[in-house]
């Protein structure tokens, strides 16, 4: 395992490679490159030539911005990766800001993942100011 160094493209194969290296499902051809495309912020961390880790950015350029499909890896767990391109993209955030301004930035941990994001100041849900975060899969 060599240095890795962090860009803003991934392919549609790295994508859904890097998914299923994780266990998730992978996404249609058309669907993960309008995805890609239409993402505010893409990072993708690599070792030479290879794809090791990604992460998304998606905003309405106001005051909402989701993170998404922070992946790495198995291998390459456990190296800083994940924590680097979340902080890359909490740092864009930030920058696209004027003073006094501020943006929720909301994501869905994985199961068991949720301590990772704690220390970036992501608040676990429900508590004593938000509800339960609420997701689902609409299907055609």
């Amino acid at each position: 395992m060599g240095t890795i160094t962090y860009g803003r493209t991934l392919t549609v194969a790295d994508y859904n490679r890097l998914r299923r290296a994780v266990g998730w499902d992978k996404i249609r051809k058309r669907q993960a490159q309008a995805g890609l495309a239409h993402s505010a912020l893409v990072v993708a961390a690599r070792d030479a030539e290879q794809t090791v880790g990604m992460a998304r950015l998606v905003t309405d350029y106001g005051y909402v911005a989701y993170i998404a499909d922070v992946v790495v890896s198995p291998e390459y767990q456990g190296r800083g990766i994940a924590k680097a391109m979340l902080g890359m993209i909490l740092q864009h955030i930030k920058d696209q800001l004027e003073d006094g301004e501020q943006v929720m930035v909301f994501l869905l941990a994985a199961k068991g993942r949720e301590a990772f994001y704690r220390p970036f100041g992501f608040l676990d849900r429900p508590n004593d100011t938000y509800g339960a975060g609420m997701s689902m899969w609409l299907k055609k």
